[in-house]
């Protein structure tokens, strides 16, 4: 168990291989893995990011852009409880929602020159393929 901030990383042959974790005493530990569990916390703490020139209202990011979770400053996105919106609900299924949302909304900035196609995983031969597992078959 290791307590701090992720402040960079490494890879070796395309995979994932090392995190930095700068502790709340400052240093940065490097830290090898094979694989990285992201879990979802309960503290509001903005830490860097209260420093980016986002819009903050009482702990959390004003999102200006539902359709894709932006925040004021383009490129940037916000999901889960460190957001708000007008009807915003506190649910950790709200946050899977926003995510989506917000992944479709950076896949822009990610592949600029790519067309992102919806395909769902129980109709997608390409999907059933890269997951590996059989096509369902529907009567």
């Amino acid at each position: 168990f290791l307590v701090g901030q992720v402040t960079g990383h490494e890879t070796k042959d395309g995979k994932l291989s090392e995190i930095k974790v700068t502790g709340p005493d400052g240093v940065t530990r490097r830290l090898p893995l094979d694989t990285l569990l992201v879990f979802f916390g309960l503290s509001p703490k903005l830490g860097p990011i209260a420093e980016w020139g986002l819009d903050i209202e009482r702990k959390q990011l004003r999102v200006v852009d539902t359709e894709k979770f932006e925040t004021n400053v383009p490129g940037i996105f916000a999901v889960g409880d460190i957001n708000t919106y007008p009807g915003k609900k506190k649910l950790i299924l709200s946050g899977f929602h926003e995510a989506a949302l917000a992944a479709f909304g950076a896949a822009p900035y990610i592949f600029p020159d790519k067309k992102i196609h919806m395909q769902y995983t129980t109709t997608s031969p390409k999907l059933h393929k890269i997951l590996g597992v059989e096509s369902p078959v529907f009567d």
